[in-house]
């Protein structure tokens, strides 16, 4: 008999004695939902601002990055909370040491689309207002976006329910992501051939760069989900047997 995998744990407190536990765990989880949210809007505002030349999305999302900041600051502070009142054991122990890791590769991700967005500034005072990038290189970049955004809005869906098919789903697309990071990256090889200069390359690659660490925050943030799920740290394990096991107790 096919052993089956754990369901999605929907509602992080199942009969805890002190209802306010519960409540304290949902806060926390919420307020890192509430994270992602504003970090796929910063990090889409970022790669618009790139690819777009529009200048006044890359101020809008430095303007907006404290936001995320403070959000971290006040997860961590309901981590320690949680901790030090509740004593937290098992599963809630799970629960609350896996947020707290999920919430720094939040921020984390926040500050890289927070570099996007310097990027671009420079980039564009570079190129004196010109469009410096070539269509396929602004093709490439805005594939390279739709891999990294599509994986970390995936894992903080996956940080709503805790769902292990969402958490493989995103190790699924890693591969996607390293081609459209590698396309980007082979186009460059050749600055003179975009007619970028090498700082201008910098910017781009740099942006490039940033994009691929949002999609490797966003498997971390996978990994983090299945621990709590399936009780089982995966951080170190080879992904192809990985995703080939845990597809096989969904059977």
């Amino acid at each position: 008999m096919t052993e089956s995998i754990n369901p999605p744990i929907t509602d992080l407190a199942r009969g805890h004695t002190v209802s306010r536990y519960d409540q304290e765990l949902a806060k926390l989880r919420g307020i890192i939902l509430e994270m992602g949210e504003h970090v796929v809007e910063q990090i889409q505002a970022a790669v618009s601002a790139l690819v777009s030349r529009e200048e006044n999305l890359a101020f809008r999302v430095l303007d907006r990055e404290p936001q995320v900041d403070f959000l971290a600051l006040d997860a961590d502070e309901e981590v320690f909370r949680v901790i030090a009142r509740r004593q937290p054991t098992a599963i809630d122990l799970r629960i609350v040491l896996a947020l707290s890791k999920i919430a720094g590769d939040v921020e984390r991700a926040g500050d890289k689309a927070a570099r996007i967005a310097r990027q671009s500034i420079e980039l564009d005072a570079l190129g004196g207002g010109e469009d410096l990038l070539s269509p396929r290189l602004r093709a490439a970049l805005s594939t390279l976006d739709a891999c990294a955004c599509c994986m970390f809005e995936r894992g903080i869906s996956g940080v709503a329910r805790f769902d292990v098919r969402i958490a493989l789903d995103i190790f699924e697309r890693e591969p996607a992501l390293y081609e459209a990071s590698h396309a980007v990256r082979a186009l460059l090889s050749d600055a003179e051939q975009e007619g970028l200069s090498a700082r201008q390359t910098v910017c781009v690659l740099t942006s490039a760069h940033a994009l691929e660490r949002i999609g490797n925050h966003a498997a971390n943030i996978a990994e983090q989900v299945i621990y709590v799920a399936e009780g089982q740290d995966v951080r170190f394990r080879n992904r192809e047997i990985l995703i080939e096991t845990l597809r096989h107790r969904t059977l």
